[in-house]
């Protein structure tokens, strides 16, 4: 039952991420790439209060902030922003927690959320013009989950246990904030940066543009379960987690050079989105890594960090710049994580060694 719950939310925050570049302002659409990650910092509160209710709590904050988004004004925007960033946010990491203590319920748990995502692409095919319609669906969708999430809860026994570090290290507290950085900056690659390059590029959002998600969703359900298990295979001595922030920074150089691909055009589009995809699958190894660090929590909260300052470089920069801007600050943060991280590669290989 979670991991049905996290597919509708998944399906409703990817439509409003990708109607939020064009119906809701910079500052709105800023704040809720942030948001839907970043308030995820509130979810001890939300376990602490609402215990094994937390996550029906939650996603009624979702439903009333979208139903903000009826309006036009900018305050009631960034109000609907904040609470559906919020109610998704808390939601979203609370199941994932769950989820993240293996391997496989990490996939799944990706998987669910990328089987959203694809149905968010059918519905941006549509074409939806009307704003309130658009918004009242996704009130109405999170309302009746929240409703399903809360009898589901009642039938539980215990409440979520979140992971947490077994002390406090700043070094690798930096470094896992690094690290979140740079799945958000990935994850908006297709969110953000792909589609402001098409609107500069054809002065509007085509709408062959929901094919992209279509396709970014499909290929991580159907490689991500194979590939974490063979990225598992590499978990000695550290491997598979070295593995895994190499091949985010190929990600980031794709992210920066979308015109090598002419992504303006659909068939380099595809290809541009299906590497990306690969890529994402291997990041997904991350949410295990960081549950096992007692890290998961500071990860995704910095995941909307990532995706906030992605979408502020995309919207504010003009193309090129904006692009290289992006892949440059992902490489940094990568490059300066496993820079934190050396001494626990090299005691790891130690301890292996011994």
């Amino acid at each position: 039952m979670i991991f049905f719950i996290r597919f509708i939310t998944a399906t409703c925050l990817f439509a409003f991420l990708g109607k939020a570049n064009v119906w809701l302002t910079p500052l709105s659409n800023i704040l809720l790439a942030i948001g839907y990650r970043f308030f995820l910092i509130l979810s001890p509160v939300f376990d602490k209060l609402g215990k094994k209710y937390a996550v029906g709590l939650a996603l009624i904050f979702s439903a009333i902030g979208s139903l903000l988004f009826f309006s036009s004004h900018e305050y009631l925007l960034v109000i609907g922003a904040l609470l559906v960033g919020i109610g998704l946010s808390v939601s979203g990491y609370l199941i994932k927690a769950e989820a993240s203590e293996t391997p496989s319920g990490a996939a799944f748990n990706k998987i669910a959320l990328n089987a959203g995502s694809l149905l968010s692409g059918l519905i941006l095919l549509l074409a939806i013009s009307s704003k309130s319609l658009f918004f009242t669906i996704g009130a109405g969708v999170l309302f009746l989950t929240a409703l399903i999430a809360l009898v589901f809860a009642h039938k539980k026994k215990k409440a979520v246990h979140l992971p947490v570090p077994k002390q406090f290290n700043l070094r690798r507290y930096i470094a896992w904030l690094l690290v979140g950085i740079a799945v958000g900056i990935k994850l908006f690659g297709v969110f953000s940066v792909l589609p402001q390059y098409l609107i500069d590029e054809k002065g509007y959002l085509p709408h062959w543009y929901g094919i992209m998600i279509f396709l970014n969703s499909g290929i991580v359900i159907l490689l991500q379960l194979p590939l974490i298990h063979f990225i598992e295979r590499f978990k000695a001595n550290n491997h598979a987690f070295k593995l895994v922030l190499v091949v985010m920074c190929l990600g980031m150089l794709l992210i920066a050079f979308p015109q090598v691909f002419h992504v303006q055009h659909i068939i380099g589009a595809i290809i541009w989105t299906l590497l990306l995809s690969i890529i994402e699958c291997f990041a997904s190894y991350l949410d295990v890594q960081g549950s096992r660090d007692g890290f998961l929590l500071i990860k995704e909260t910095s995941v909307g960090l990532g995706a906030g300052l992605t979408v502020l470089l995309s919207r504010e920069l003009t193309f090129p710049f904006s692009a290289m801007s992006v892949g440059i600050v992902g490489i940094a943060v990568i490059l300066i994580a496993a820079i934190l991280l050396y001494k626990d590669f090299r005691d790891a290989s130690k301890v292996i060694t011994v």
